[in-house]
Order: C-alpha cells, then structure tokens, then sequence
C-alpha cells in the first residue's frame, strides 16, 4: 500500500506534462518496478491513515525521480499531495518544477500550483496553476510559454518572444491543446492578439486546418494572398487546397492529393483561374482576354510484386508561360516531360514500356515536340563465365510520332561479350565485342519541318564493333601522400559509313565532346546516328591524395579518327580525324577549398579554347565564396554561351549571417539574376530579408523586383510576406 501510493503520485504529476503546448508525451511509471524512498522523515498514522515522508524526499522508480520537501499519501480520501520544491525528473529528460500538488478520486482530479516545465529541447511552460479533470482534460491559468533563453547578462530582460495566455485547455481524448485570450509577445511587447486557437497535440501527427499564408505586392501578379487549407481525408490520404487571390488576376484555385496504398502512392496536383495571356504572333504582342490556364502534375506508382511495377509521371500547362508568371516553380524549365511505364527488375536484367509526351516551353518558332509510344526495353547480363567475362543483350522497340517530320517504328537488337584481365605486372586490358543490327519503317509527312530530306522507306543497318580498353595504373607512395599515374589507351573499330540517310535523327542530335565520354565507344547519345569507323583515345589521369581529405587530380586526353563518316558532317566535332584537347583539373587540398576546371582545346591550336568550365567553393562556413564560369564555343549543334555566377556567404555574427549571388550572360552583356539574404537565427527564432532582382522577360513575363520577408517561430511555423 506505501509503495502503491507514490507511485501513483509519480504517474499522474507525469500526466501534466504530456502534451502540454509542445511538451513531448511523457512515459508513465511503471506499476510492476520497485519504489527507492529515502527521507530524513518517514511517519505513518494508522488512525489517520496517512503516510508521510518529510526532509529531503527522493522518491525513485526506475529512471524517474520526484524530489520534495513533504510526500503524504491518505489512505482513506484516496490523495495524494507532495509540497515545497516539487521537482520530478522525467525519463525522457523533461523537468517539472511545482510548489504544490494534490491528487483525488482515484487520481482522476487534482492540481499543481506554480508549475514550470523545461522541455528536451530547452524550451519552458509556466502557469500558476493547473487543474486536472476527469483523468482527461487539463487546464493551466495564466500560463506562459518560451522556447528562448533568458539573457545571461541582465536576466531580467524581456525575452525575445514568448505566448502568454489566459487558459490553455489539453483534451487528450480529442488530441487537441487550445488557447483561450492568448497574446504573442515580442521583446515584452504585445504584438498579436487572438481569442481562441488550437492546435493538436505532440501524439498527433497531423491533423486538419489552415496552414501558415503567405502574401505580397507587386511583382507580375501586382499582388496576391495565399492561404493554404490541410484536409486529413482518411490514415492513408489528405489534400491541400490552396486558393491563390491576385490583384490583376483574380482568383486562382490549386491543390494537391495525396493518397498511399499497400504497394504503391499517388500524388495529383493542379491548379486552374481564368485570366489574361499575352502572347507574340508576328512579331506583335496580342492580349487574349479572360482565357482558361492552369497546369496538372500526376506522378503515382503501384508495385504489382517484388519484380514488376507501373507508374505514371505527367506535367501538363495550359501555355508555356503559365508556370513562370504564377510563380508555380516546382514544374517548369525548359520542357515538361509526361511518362507512363511499366517495369520489371531481376537479377542482372531490365525490362521496361514506356510512353513519353513533352511540352516545349521555351520561345521561339520551334517543331512541335514528337510523341513516343511505345518504348520497349530490355537489358540483360550474364553471370561470369569460367574466364571472367559476361555476355550481354540490349534491344528495344520505339514508335515515335510527330505532324511536322518522319514517323518512324525502330528495333534494335545488340548483343555483346566483354572481358577483362589484369597481367603480372599490373596492365588491365579489357576486350569488348558487340554486334548492332537496326531495323527502320520511315513514313514522312508532307509539311516535313524535321529531318527533311527523309523520305519513306524500309531500311537498316548492321554494325559489328570491337573495342580494346588498355589502362597501366602506377601507384607510390611518399610518406602521408599516395600518388597515381594512370596512362589510358583505347581503340575501337567497326565499318564506316553505317548512317544511312534514310534513318531519320530523332534522338542524337546534340554531342558534346569532354572527359566523360572520351574513352565511349559511341560518343552519341540516343541510337539514330552511330559513331562508326576506327578510333583511337588516349589519355594519362594522375592524382594525389593525403592522409586526411585533401587531393588533386588531373586528366587530359584526346582521340583520333582513322576514317571519317560523310554521314556526319554535320557535325563539326566529328567530322574531323583529331579530337579536341580535352580534361580536368580537379583540387581539393583542404575543406576550405575546392576547385574544378573542365577544358576543351583545339587540337590545331592549343592556345584556342573550345570550352572552358570552372566550378569553385573557397573558404570556411564563416566567410565562404563560390561561383561558376562556363564559356562553350559556338558549334553546329549548339550557340555560344558565357556566362559567370558568383555567390558569397558571410557568419557576421553568432546570429546574423548574410549571402549574396549573381548570374551574368557575359555573351550577351546582361544579368539574368541578382539575390541577397539577411538572416538572424538564435535557439527560439529566426528571421530572413530575401531581395531579388530578375531580369526575365517574355510575352506576359517582365522583370522585376521582390523581396520576401521570413519570420520563423520555433513550435509555431512560420509568417512569409513577400513585396516588389
């Protein structure tokens, strides 16, 4: 009966806590573990029926522990009280301070009087009571709540904020924590008010309401408010519908839905208003009054078994300036892609159908995008055999559709072997053998925009290819450093002239040539236009590394054509015998420093750059400067681009930080994009002026000016403004 008695009083002052503001929910005691009771008093008065303990209680149970001056149990009224310096010791780190607390009815009613909590994560409730009712609902009066620090230097200073309220209500039954005449103070000044508000409590993981708006002026919108409303549809789905107010567009409604099932998820998203579009024809800009735009983004996933699965990732806009101008920024770039598929995963294989649709939003008179339905895949690679090597078989099938060029049904089928071996003396040497054989239908249309020239036909190609891949690594070492030298060798060969005009180029009309597909056997990408004939590349990569994380690396390289393809002159980094000059440099000494510089020269004239790229991040967290440089020479695949971005991040303070960047078209003599960020952040807020400046402009898009402003409460979300 004694030890029944404090066990109880540890359980239910335990009971205060869960879930109180943003308290964690607190582990109850354990009936079945052994009560430790040490005190410099302990009296029992069976008339009474009371058992008392004075001077110095520690009661322990487990990894709890109740520390106070007086502990009583009353046997006969069921209460259990304990007074002056109540502190309970919680075993997930929380500590509850009280001067006073009574339990009754079965521990089902009671109260605290001067109640403080300090939290795990050193935030602090107060309130100079609290009363528990029906073992359920807990009520605190006058209770204040802070996850700041008080000033070291002068205590009493205000804190930075902090919510006080008349009465904060925990229902545990509906999960819910609500505040009654509740004022948000800043500084120890009074900065919002509110009645009422709830929120649910730590046991929840989410729940239905308005989520924290967001609102501005200016801009290409002239101003717009956001309030985004979270509904709780069942345990496996939910949606948010977030209507969107705009001064010179009216209303903009947008939600997502999310749904979860035994094998698989899907996440729709969309929006849709009824507003005006600018849009170029002839040179001359129209206004369309009052049209329909919006977009969708599916992307959903079901898993049939352990091998196969199907799925769907579509993104579709109404025009190719909607996304931009509303500012919905997690679909846009330059293409939206739709797929459908179905795939399977074994051991060493890969089979997948896939249909793909795109959207071009980028300006200009372009061809209209094609539509590929279906893609057929199928990749397999064998165990090895008793001498190492491994066969392998790639084929595929792919319809590709469009009104303004070739339709056309492709079969591909390449199977291959490729083996390595290492000598005595440290040569690895690596043999492949592959076999191509293509089969086309070409049906042109008869407005052709693309691959004109094509006409309609059956035809093909069979393209065997051998490839030998010769690499001497030379490894040393000199005391902490470890050095390498690597010189790379490979040639390949396979008949030229394997690129019939008759094949439409769907699929490899961009190549690039750098360090990362020197040593392919096929340098293009896609399958409609191969790199065949006889090829030598070679290279030496060297590097260093140390003891710690510091390194150096380096690589240069070129190839060499034997014979080129007629078919392919086109292209201009093909079309000649020797390649580019092409490597990289790549330095890392130290945490602080990082640097990456990617080349290409002229093989004619070395002092004549090709392409140049440079990537560098200098200098601690404190004070830290990064940025990029890209120069690419003008090709027949590709315009002449420059351009430079430089970002800075400064520590000015314990608390305050600020960063700035920069996006320069050099080529073109403009910025694209100026940013800076002013930031504070202490234990309990944090605070961010955002401004940016940009310079894009395009049918209804303008430059403009924002600034954002960000003021984050820590527990209670976050309040964004942005203005232009």
């Amino acid at each position: 009966m004694r030890s029944s008695g404090f066990i109880a009083l540890l359980t239910v002052i335990a009971a205060f806590v869960t879930g109180i503001a943003e308290a964690q929910v607190t582990a109850p005691a354990v009936p079945d573990q052994p009560v430790l009771i040490t005190a410099d008093e302990l009296s029992q008065d069976e008339e009474l029926g009371t058992i008392t303990a004075r001077g110095n209680v520690e009661i322990t149970q487990g990894e709890r522990l109740l520390l106070a001056n007086t502990v009583s149990y009353n046997q006969k009224s069921d209460t259990v009280s304990a007074s002056g310096n109540v502190t309970l010791m919680e075993p997930g780190g929380e500590v509850i301070f009280a001067e006073f607390v009574e339990l009754t009815d079965k521990l089902k009613n009671g109260i605290v009087r001067q109640l403080r909590i300090l939290l795990t994560d050193e935030s602090r409730f107060a309130a100079s009571e609290a009363e528990r009712r029906d073992g359920n609902l807990t009520v605190m009066k006058r209770a204040v709540y802070s996850p700041c620090e008080a000033c070291e230097k002068d205590p009493e200073r205000p804190l930075v904020w902090q919510l006080k309220a008349e009465t904060v209500e925990h229902d545990q039954e509906r999960q819910e924590i609500r505040y009654r005449n509740a004022f948000l103070e800043m500084f120890g000044v009074p900065v919002v008010y509110v009645p009422y508000f709830s929120h649910p409590d730590p046991t929840v993981t989410r729940k239905s309401g308005f989520l924290a708006p967001d609102f501005g002026t200016g801009g290409n919108l002239g101003g717009f408010i956001r309030l985004p409303y979270y509904v709780v549809l069942d345990k496996d789905k939910d949606a948010t519908v977030t209507p969107i107010y705009t001064k010179d567009e009216g209303l903009v409604m947008s939600g997502e839905y999310r749904q979860r099932f035994n094998n698989g998820e899907i996440k729709l998203a969309g929006s849709i208003t009824e507003a005006d579009r600018t849009k170029t024809q002839d040179g001359v800009q129209v206004v369309r009054r009052d049209r329909i735009r919006g977009h969708v983004a599916i992307d959903g996933r079901y898993d049939f078994n352990e091998t196969w699965r199907a799925g769907a990732n579509i993104e579709r806009a109404s025009d190719r300036s909607y996304l931009q101008r509303f500012n919905f920024f997690e679909q846009g770039g330059d293409m939206l892609e739709s797929n459908a598929y179905v795939e399977g995963f074994r051991p060493r294989t890969y089979a997948a159908a896939n249909i793909y649709a795109f959207q071009d939003l980028r300006s200009g008179d372009r061809p209209e995008q094609p539509f590929i339905a279906p893609l057929v895949q199928y990749n397999h690679v064998s165990e090895a055999d008793r001498y190492g090597g491994r066969y392998s078989v790639d084929t595929d099938f792919r319809v590709l559709t469009r009104s303004d060029g070739p339709t056309t049904q492709r079969f591909s089928l390449r199977p291959g072997y490729e083996i390595s071996h290492v000598t005595d003396f440290g040569l690895l040497a690596t043999f492949r053998g592959s076999l191509r054989a293509d089969l086309y239908n070409v049906n042109q249309t008869s407005d052709a925009r693309v691959n004109e020239g094509v006409d309609d036909s059956v035809t093909g190609r069979f393209l065997p290819r051998a490839t030998l891949d010769v690499r001497y690594p030379l490894v040393r070492s000199t005391g902490s450093i470890r050095q390498i030298i690597e010189p790379i060798a490979m040639f390949t060969a396979s008949p030229t002239g394997q690129n019939p005009s008759e094949i439409p180029n769907e699929d490899s009309t961009a190549f690039e040539a750098d360090d990362t597909n020197l040593f392919s056997e096929d340098r293009l990408a896609g399958g409609d236009r191969v790199e065949s004939g006889q090829r030598f590349a070679y290279g030496v990569r060297v590097a260093a590394y140390g003891a710690r994380d510091g390194k150096a690396s380096a690589f240069i390289g070129q190839s060499y054509r034997v014979n080129t393809d007629e078919k392919l002159s086109t292209n201009s980094l093909l079309d000649r015998d020797k390649s580019d000059i092409v490597g990289r440099v790549d330095i890392r000494p130290n945490q602080y420093i990082d640097v990456l510089y990617r080349f290409a020269f002229s093989a004619d004239d070395f002092a004549e750059p090709k392409r140049n790229d440079v990537t560098f991040t200098l200098g601690p967290p404190a004070y830290q400067l990064s940025g990029s440089y890209s120069f690419i020479t003008a090709t027949s695949e590709f315009e002449e681009r420059e351009e430079i971005k430089l970002s800075i991040k400064t520590k000015i303070t314990d608390n305050w930080s600020f960063q700035a960047s920069t996006h320069r078209d050099i080529d073109a003599g403009e910025y694209l994009q100026h940013r800076g960020q002013l930031t504070y952040e202490d234990e309990c807020i944090a605070f961010d002026i955002i401004g940016t400046r940009s310079f894009f402009e395009d049918e209804d898009i303008d430059p403009s000016d924002s600034i954002l402003f960000q003021l984050r409460f820590k527990h209670l979300g976050e309040v964004k403004t942005t203005a232009g």
